[in-house]
């Protein structure tokens, strides 16, 4: 049966999700685990011998090989950075913003080059930024209990 698992720790995962790491999820603790880029390629090459990596990377490049050999059994993905999308969110919140010279400045802001630059800047220069990380907050948490959903994942809300 798999574990129950937090859904402040796959909320977490979400927020850290980029390019160079990787979330799993395994499903028989509930633990979530975020590995980089380079020991996933540190697990692929069969000359990485794991007691010749310093201390601090033995464990992560340990996890990787098992997470390789058991992706999808064990261990599952959590959603990447694309999945989180994180300029659709900045166009939903545009959207939220009631003063409508305010939401055309950010709907427009986030066209084009730069669009994440000038969405932070217009955030400073309006005082959003607790705004938009409560509706960042909010919708991290809907796509995790998604995820939780379509996986048949067990979560709980702290």
């Amino acid at each position: 049966m798999a574990a129950e698992v937090e859904l402040d720790v796959i909320i977490e995962a979400l927020e850290m999700a980029d390019d160079s790491i990787s979330s799993y999820l395994d499903v028989e603790t509930g633990e979530v685990h975020s590995i980089t880029e380079e020991e996933f390629d540190l697990a692929e090459d069969p000359q990485t011998a794991i007691e010749d990596l310093p201390n601090w990377q033995r464990e992560a490049v340990t996890l990787a090989r098992s997470i390789q050999k058991q992706d999808g059994k064990r261990y599952m993905a959590l959603p990447e950075k694309f999945d989180v999308h994180e300029w659709a969110m900045m166009d939903r919140f545009s959207m939220t913003l009631r003063d409508a010279q305010m939401r055309n400045d950010f709907h427009g802001g986030i066209r084009g080059a730069g669009a994440f630059r000038l969405f932070k800047h217009l955030l400073t220069e309006y005082d959003l930024w607790d705004a938009w990380n409560r509706f960042k907050q909010v919708e991290l948490r809907q796509m995790a209990i998604e995820w939780c959903k379509e996986n048949g994942i067990t979560y709980r809300q702290a």
